[in-house]
């Protein structure tokens, strides 16, 4: 027979059997049909698949923009992943979806079964704390303009198992972290089959071995009619081969809504509205035109970036891409990305080319404080990097040479123009300090907004923005300060000497504080005087990178002025770095623009701003402020400047609660320029007049124009990727062992008697819950390994009866042998297990070597000195050799990554039975301790390995005092009688007589 054509000899293996009812086909699960015939073809009917069907109910919505109601009708249709823009209404898109699929029930309804009514229960995953308290006020609201209070949003935070429970019975919204919402269903304590949906925010975010992912499949492989919606608004960080494809596999879903701001209908929505009001569509853009050491500044920093750019290149070409160019030099995560190419190779580089990603890093840095911080505040930046590379020379055992960015000629230029910029001598006994041009611009505008306001009212403040609270700080006392005057052409200007001079004022307090800080850094030192004093007279140690345009310097050429090593000896001898020496005289000629009567204002101001206020607890409860001299004065909201810094979360409500009748844009910001967009679309007959503030030319355009660009350019690639995207259809087989495949590692050869084991067999392993932390249940999972979460005491992940693993990452190996908490988990594990194994397990990002952890993630200027590296490597070999001495018959696994580490455990379970749920949980028990619930305590881990180091207290006794009191703070409160009844008289006296021991 043919299988698309039907021939007339098997018209009968097709039919059912006469007396066969059709209601028979669905009786049971699947039921297959077998004609009599030799060589028919088997039909199986299946049961139809479940499907949700929703109360119809009507649902209001917060939405005015036609773009937010066409992407909630389609988020609400199909599940997907939605991409959009930023600043586009990404949280009232989120509240408005929830709002309308939490429904008070859902009914199921299965072929010809009667339907199951299920009360509806949403788990909103990967938020952040911030933007739920905004999300739970919205859904608030939309609750109430739907008469609808008995839909519950719950966030989890550390409620008991009963607790959570509870609350999951009751259904609604619920937020919760992954890491226990899938030990939660690996528990059995929330079915897959009683959860409505999952909401995933920040998609972006998901990985392949994330916990997230781990629940998104536990969800689907048990639950076929429930929803996965995702939401991101970053698209930049879809790159690679075929992101959204690999996006979507790992979600489970098939759809992807893309909404660029290029979007038509966004387009349309933005601006329909505004064609008969043009005042909508302008935004008045102000260039402040930098001053020409402003520009000397930028040019040399950027030379300096290219040189260092180009020599990183010629130490790692071969791993050298495209982005590494100075096009991208203005990218925020330009550096974060080159360190992430050089992760892997990261032991194999050599000293000058991790400081070069330092030097860059620095650099880049240098850039944006430029155009941000004030000249002074600018110049005390370069001179802590300048004493920074000094001290670390002076401290240093070895030749180390100085950042190679600082032996160039642009060097030289950054260093001096920051210290003129500070306090330039101008001679006569005159002194200035160069202000930001935007200063001068944004005072203008203040005054001709208040002109304005003068001749025609207006209801709403002036609404300052810009990017961070510092920058909140300087802009509040610039306009608490700055004085009016008359340039020689007549016009209008405005100075802020005063702001200056308060800088100035604290210039000898910094340098005070900076010599100290070198003082003791030299008493730290493990050089003596003596060998500081030989270490000046000898031959500066300059980077070779640089010297003659990256051509090493002959020894017989002589020093001149411009060379790389004239220009390191000047910094060791503190010209042009040298700091800013400030005396009194020079503070009264500075002043003398200063009024007295602004000089009082002037130290009121700095009083109130300097310092905090006390706690009023501190006082006795008594009050500092005399209720009878406050003044309480009424202020009109017209009147009212408000500044505010740039929050994601927070500014479409700012800006709809203020209703703002002047937006000022100090620094550009392409979110919020958007939401002022949707904003002046919204409120059409009342709109905002809108300005941009930005130094024409200089870093802070080009950040603006290239964040623009990579949106666009992602986008782009996106949406090409979406219409090759083919059509996905998975089967049972697909959902799991996605990278990792178990009949590879199955051994079927029966040999010495051991077990056979086949792929079909279950293979179970015991996980500590703490473990969820790290990736590997997830790996586990997906090769097939029934995963057990237990409150277990000794191990990590139990194998077998006989096999006990202590998993352990290079940061926790280092922690755990400084505490000593390895050896004494060494002890437990070789009591009740055959096989104690330890298992070091690094990062698949990174190299597989001890290096990379040597170096702190917090260091900014220099790396780690070789010989550190090497110390540090040293130091946890010979522990980890100490440990095997004490313990010869400890396994040691190494595992390159959390994937090699599922093949290991597939490797060993291979002839193993499988383990004892209750006997894992049962080992190492103490007894003693007794727990509300009756399970096994949970402990944290630090306070008791801290505790252990007080005398008296040691680890026979330790669960004593844990059981009294649930502290450190309460047990230091403890009397001397209380700790001899706990401890033991000797014991007790040691505990006591340590902890209130008086030093002075």
């Amino acid at each position: 027979m043919s299988l698309f054509i039907e021939d007339d000899n098997d018209n009968q293996g097709l039919t059912r059997e006469e007396g066969s009812g059709t209601s028979e086909l669905f009786e049971n699960e699947s039921r297959p049909v077998i004609d009599r015939e030799e060589g028919a073809i088997p039909v199986t009917f299946k049961d139809p698949e479940i499907i949700p069907i929703y109360p119809s109910r009507e649902v209001r919505s917060s939405l005015t923009l036609k773009y937010h109601q066409e992407i909630v009708e389609d988020m609400l249709v199909r599940d997907g992943l939605l991409i959009l823009g930023r600043g586009l209404g990404y949280e009232l898109i989120t509240a408005n979806v929830l709002h309308a699929l939490c429904s008070p029930f859902v009914s199921l309804q299965n072929g010809s079964n009667k339907e199951v009514e299920k009360r509806a229960l949403i788990f909103v995953l990967n938020s952040r704390d911030e933007e739920l308290t905004r999300l739970r006020e919205e859904i608030t609201e939309l609750q109430w303009l739907d008469d609808e209070n008995d839909i519950p949003f719950e966030v989890i935070t550390g409620e008991s198992q009963t607790a959570r429970k509870n609350l999951y019975l009751n259904g609604g919204i619920i937020s919760v972290s992954s890491r226990v919402l899938v030990v939660d269903i690996l528990s059995g304590i929330i079915s897959p089959n009683d959860v409505t949906g999952l909401f995933v925010l920040h998609a972006e975010r998901i990985r392949e071995t994330s916990n997230d992912a781990f629940i998104i499949s536990l969800y689907r492989d048990q639950n076929d009619w429930g929803f996965i919606k995702a939401i991101t608004d970053e698209p930049e960080s879809f790159g690679g081969f075929t992101p959204l494809e690999s996006k979507l596999r790992i979600l489970r879903v098939s759809n992807a809504f893309l909404w660029p701001r290029f979007h038509l209908d966004i387009i349309t929505s933005l601006t329909e509205k505004g064609k008969k009001n043009l005042a909508l569509k302008i935004v008045t853009e102000i260039h402040a035109k930098p001053t020409y050491k402003m520009n000397k500044i930028q040019s040399a920093i950027l030379s300096c970036i290219q040189a260092c750019l180009y020599e990183l290149k010629r130490h790692v070409s071969s791993l050298v891409t495209e982005y590494w160019d100075m096009e991208n030099v203005h990218d925020p995560d330009f550096v974060r990305i080159i360190r992430g190419s050089m992760e892997a190779q990261w032991h194999r580089l050599t000293y000058t080319a991790k400081q070069l990603i330092f030097d860059i890093t620095t650099l880049t840095e240098l850039l944006t404080d430029l155009v941000h911080l004030d000249a002074v505040s600018f110049h005390q930046v370069v001179d802590g990097i300048v004493s920074s590379n000094m001290q670390l020379i002076k401290n240093s055992g070895m030749h180390v040479s100085v950042s190679p960015w600082l032996s160039l000629q642009e060097s030289s230029t950054i260093i001096s123009y920051a210290k003129e910029r500070a306090l330039l001598d101008k001679g006569d006994g005159k002194y200035e300090s160069e202000e930001l041009p935007k200063w001068h611009e944004l005072g203008l505008l203040i005054d001709d907004i208040v002109h304005e306001k003068s001749l025609h009212p207006s209801q709403g403040p002036i609404l300052i923005m810009c990017t961070s609270s510092k920058t909140v700080r300087q802009l509040s006392r610039l306009l608490e300060v700055m004085q009016e005057h008359k340039d020689h052409f007549g016009r209008k200007r405005f100075t802020f000497k005063k702001y200056m001079l308060q800088k100035i004022r604290e210039l000898p307090n910094w340098t005070r504080l900076t010599e100290k800080v070198k003082q003791l850094n030299d008493e730290f030192s493990e050089q003596s005087q003596e060998q500081a004093q030989e270490q000046q007279t000898e031959e500066v140690a300059t980077s070779k990178s640089f010297s003659r345009n990256g051509q090493p310097s002959s020894k017989r050429r002589r020093t001149r002025g411009a060379s790389a090593t004239a220009r390191v000896e000047k910094l060791y001898s503190g010209d042009p770095s040298k700091p800013i020496n400030v005396d009194e005289e020079m503070l009264e000629k500075l002043e003398d623009g200063v009024t007295s009567s602004e000089e009082s204002e002037d130290e009121d101001f700095e009083r109130i701003e300097g310092e905090e206020v006390p706690d009023i607890s501190m006082f006795g409860g008594e009050s500092l402020f005399n209720p009878e001299e406050l003044v309480f004065e009424s202020i009109s909201k017209s009147d009212e400047i408000i500044i505010q810094s740039y929050n994601d979360h927070l500014s479409d409500p700012l800006l709809q609660e203020l209703s703002p009748s002047h937006i000022i844009m100090y620094e550009p910001n392409v979110p919020f320029i958007r939401r002022v967009e949707s904003y002046q679309a919204i409120n059409k007959d009342n709109p905002a007049k809108a300005y941009l503030m930005f130094y024409k030319g200089s870093v802070e355009e080009h950040k603006f124009l290239l964040r623009i660009k990579k949106e666009k350019d992602a986008f782009t690639r996106l949406i090409r990727e979406k219409a090759n995207l083919s059509n996905r259809f998975e089967t049972a087989q697909d959902n799991s062992r996605l990278q990792i495949n178990r009949n590879r590692v199955i051994n079927t050869r029966i040999a010495g008697g051991a077990n056979f084991r086949t792929e079909n067999d279950e293979f179970r392993v015991v996980v500590d819950v703490r473990e969820f932390r790290s990736s590997l249940p997830n790996l586990l999972y997906r090769a097939g390994v029934t995963v057990v979460p237990c409150m277990i005491t000794v191990g990590d992940y139990i194998v077998s009866p006989k096999i006990c693993v202590e998993r352990k990452s290079i940061p926790d190996l280092v922690s755990s042998f400084k505490s000593g908490r390895l050896y004494h988990q060494c002890e437990q594990m070789f009591r009740y297990y055959e096989l104690p194994t330890l298992l070091i397990e690094f990062d698949e990002s990174k190299s597989f070597s001890l290096e990379p952890f040597s170096v702190s993630r917090f260091q900014k200027v220099n790396p780690t000195n070789p010989n550190v590296n090497l110390l540090v490597q040293q130091n946890i070999q010979s522990k980890i050799l100490s440990l095997l001495i004490a313990f010869p018959k400890l396994k040691i696994i190494w595992s390159s990554s959390p994937y090699e580490t599922a093949q290991i455990f597939l490797k060993l379970k291979a002839n193993q039975e499988e383990p004892d749920i209750g006997m894992a949980m049962d080992k190492g028990v103490n007894k003693e301790v007794i727990t509300e619930d009756g399970g096994p305590p949970v402990f944290n881990e630090d306070p008791i390995d801290f505790i252990q180091n007080i005398p008296g207290i040691n680890s026979l006794n330790y669960h004593l005092i844990i059981q009294k009191v649930k502290s450190i703070e309460e047990m230091v409160k403890l009397s001397r009688e209380q700790f001899i009844r706990l401890l033991g008289e000797e014991n007790g006296k040691k505990a006591y007589n340590f902890i209130n021991h008086k030093i002075r």
